[in-house]
């Protein structure tokens, strides 16, 4: 599978306009600051105006909920480096979270999903995958199935799904995108 990893400047490793928050922020959440831009590419193309179809604010489309919970008013979401910030506060959230998740990389495939999804969907698709004997702290080829499988009613029906039907292909896709542009972008020196 091919990603769409488009760069300002690719001669130069200059991946958007907003590299210099992305780097800014990346240190306050741990993450290589690539993954933050790749993740920004997928949630609003670089654009900072942005508004979803769903509600979600700015570069990082945040839902004003979470916006407001992670202390940006609806008027900061349009504002590149505030809507980061607000982004980097529930990434760290979620972090916290998923501690019980050794594997550093394995995580940020599951800070990712929740990320799009909202935890409790994530956390559905670990108890399907508890249940089914695949592990609930691997995403490839164990919880990404269960996430897919939440759009089936035999399993979004099932006792240990606390949240309901979600749209497991929309998850699904977003951790890889983001996954593989990251790796691309990864390999621009």
């Amino acid at each position: 599978r091919r990603t769409y990893s488009p760069m300002l400047n690719r001669a130069k490793g200059q991946i958007s306009q907003f590299d210099h928050i992305f780097k800014k922020y990346a240190t306050q959440c741990n993450w290589d600051w690539k993954l933050l831009a790749a993740q920004a590419y997928q949630e609003s193309a670089f654009d900072p105006t942005a508004v979803s179809y769903m509600g979600a604010l700015g570069l990082m489309q945040l839902m004003p909920s979470t916006a407001r919970s992670m202390g940006v008013s609806i008027s900061q979401a349009f504002d590149p480096e505030l809507n980061l910030r607000g982004a980097v506060r529930l990434i760290n959230q979620l972090n916290d979270y998923y501690g019980s998740i050794a594997d550093r990389h394995e995580r940020i495939k599951f800070i990712l999903a929740a990320y799009n999804a909202g935890a409790g969907h994530i956390d559905d698709a670990r108890n399907l995958a508890r249940k089914y004997g695949k592990n609930p702290d691997l995403w490839n080829a164990n919880v990404d199935q269960c996430v897919l499988h939440l759009s089936e009613a035999r399993y979004f029906n099932d006792e240990v799904v606390k949240h309901g039907y979600m749209r497991g292909t929309e998850t699904y896709q977003y951790v890889y995108s983001i996954m593989d542009r990251w790796n691309e972008y990864r390999s621009v020196k």
